[in-house]
């Protein structure tokens, strides 16, 4: 009997070493992404392997919205002001019973130097055409987008997304809709 306990307590030790560390979700979870814009018209893009797309984070911490997003800007060595919801866009996928809302913001760059943060291969500032054109994700790369283009409304939209060999490709089912205008200051 002892001897089946500790090959019990080996195996799912074993077990729990070799997971992938990206796992399917278990809940509803909401992903907060930030374009953050300098003064040279330049927006924050980061490289994952070969994925480049704007600064997120999975908003799962105790921390109010404004402290999660300056955190974020934050790890990458930058300070943020004029932060603004700019898009706010669900996702439902087609391999497991899950969905994630995606809010989206822009800010203006204040200041500090670009830092990596810990597990991004690469973090720079790109022209906005040459980081729409280069944002790896086709969700991400039509959002951001049609955020730039029309900076005064609020987007919605939604987006199914597939698994297909090692890509998730991503089909467009409720076309991009204003939820408000924003107000701008002049």
């Amino acid at each position: 009997m002892r001897k089946l306990m500790i090959l019990s307590l080996v195996a799912l030790s074993f077990l729990g070493c070799n997971q992938n560390s990206h796992q399917p979700p278990t809940h509803n979870f909401t992903v907060q992404r930030l374009i953050i814009i300098n003064d040279n018209n330049e927006i924050l893009m980061s490289r994952e392997e070969n994925v480049w797309a704007t600064p997120s984070l999975i908003y799962n911490k105790r921390q109010y919205l404004k402290e999660a997003l300056d955190s974020l800007s934050n790890a990458y060595g930058v300070k943020i002001a004029d932060l603004e919801l700019r898009g706010k866009f669900s996702y439902k996928y087609d391999y497991h019973p899950y969905a994630t809302l995606r809010d989206y913001f822009v800010a203006r760059y204040v200041s500090g130097e670009i830092k990596i943060p810990e597990g991004l291969a690469e973090a720079k500032w790109m022209p906005i055409p040459e980081a729409i054109e280069k944002n790896s994700v086709t969700s991400i790369k039509e959002i951001t987008k049609q955020i730039i283009e029309f900076p005064d409304v609020v987007w919605g939209g939604s987006f199914m997304v597939s698994h297909v060999g090692d890509h998730h490709p991503t089909k467009l089912v409720e076309p991009f809709y204003p939820l408000f205008r924003s107000e701008k200051k002049n």
